[in-house]
């Protein structure tokens, strides 16, 4: 699902690497925990493998696609058909009401919003499913603006949007990052459960470490980084 080969990347061409890792690979299907420490380079290197940003050098494919040779428009496409993304900031449109917040990936991709109607007979209504299965699909609270929710509720919206239907691969940046330990497990438990009915592959960005232990496997971004991460602030 992700193969990363002789990948490097820096702010500026005076900057030393943020990024320099010979290899990193994920298997379709799995659930892979990447840990490292603020600054170290993981939002960075997840914006890679979204299409978000792009390497300097190196091979960066995603689902059998080389996004190193696609222009712009062809990687956001890309993204909004196969990658859910759970940023660190949740990125919700602050205006919009929390069911139109996560049936937004349907508008871009005819792939997602197909899968999320033949999963529950329209987009809508799939959405709501994976709000209730959230447990914040309350009827009052579907069309309430995204600004007027909790740190929590808003990071509950963020992976049901991520989630809508069904791509192949979740990409989530510390989205633990904002909840409380009783609900951190209660919400690891349904995220997990989701990731397995859609089939998706996980990759999981974290500091707390803590967690990985509910994942089949553990990668500190150290390890397979030569440049450390050098450079990058709060990430």
């Amino acid at each position: 699902m992700i193969d990363l080969q002789d990948v490097r990347f820096r702010w500026r061409p005076q900057d030393a690497p943020v990024l320099d890792i010979p290899s990193f690979t994920v298997a379709a299907g799995e659930r892979v925990f990447l840990a490292g420490p603020s600054g170290s380079g993981k939002t960075t290197l997840l914006n890679l493998m979204g299409g978000v940003a792009q390497a300097e050098a190196g091979h960066v494919e995603v689902d059998g696609i080389d996004l190193s040779a696609l222009p712009g428009a062809a990687r956001d496409a890309l993204r909004a058909e196969r990658i859910g993304f759970i940023f660190q900031m949740f990125n919700l449109i602050p205006y919009l009401s929390v069911l139109d917040n996560v049936t937004l990936p349907c508008r871009f991709s005819r792939a997602r919003s197909d899968a999320a109607r033949a999963a529950a007979g329209s987009v809508e209504a799939e959405a709501e499913r994976l709000l209730r299965h959230m447990e914040i699909g309350q009827p009052a609270l579907l069309h309430r603006p995204a600004a007027a929710l909790s740190t929590g509720q808003q990071q509950r919206v963020a992976v049901a949007r991520s989630l809508i239907g069904r791509p192949r691969l979740v990409i989530a940046d510390e989205p633990t990052s904002a909840l409380d330990r009783d609900v951190r497990r209660a919400f690891m438990e349904l995220l997990f459960h989701e990731i397995e009915a859609a089939g998706a592959t996980l990759l999981f960005v974290s500091h707390d470490e803590t967690l990985a232990a509910q994942f089949g496997r553990t990668v500190k971004l150290a390890e397979i980084n030569r440049a450390g991460g050098a450079g990058e602030a709060g990430a």
